[in-house]
């Protein structure tokens, strides 16, 4: 996984600190082949996750402030399974969804 990758995860300890049990991962496969991918502390509709794509506010999505998210654009496919196992480890366990 390359450094900028990285830089945009929340650490461990950050999300320790927010999450309290399984999270939801969604990947959203792009004309060019890579992956935008919305993480979440609860589970989203494809309309919110959609949204928080856009740059639309969480509240405006109906997203309680009590849930938190993150998200990668433009991820390439071969980096999908190092994804995978640390959002699983960072939530404690973690579904993943293709939308």
């Amino acid at each position: 996984m390359t450094d900028k990758l990285l830089e945009k995860f929340m650490t461990v300890d950050e999300l320790d600190n927010v999450v309290g049990g399984a999270g939801y991962a969604y990947f959203m496969k792009r004309e060019d082949g890579k992956y935008n991918i919305v993480s979440a502390t609860d589970e989203l509709t494809p309309a919110q996750i959609k949204g928080i794509l856009e740059g639309k506010a969480p509240a405006s999505l109906g997203i309680a402030k009590s849930i938190r998210t993150n998200f990668n654009i433009g991820v390439s496919a071969d980096m999908l399974p190092a994804i995978k196992q640390k959002l699983d480890k960072i939530y404690k366990g973690c579904t993943f969804k293709e939308i």
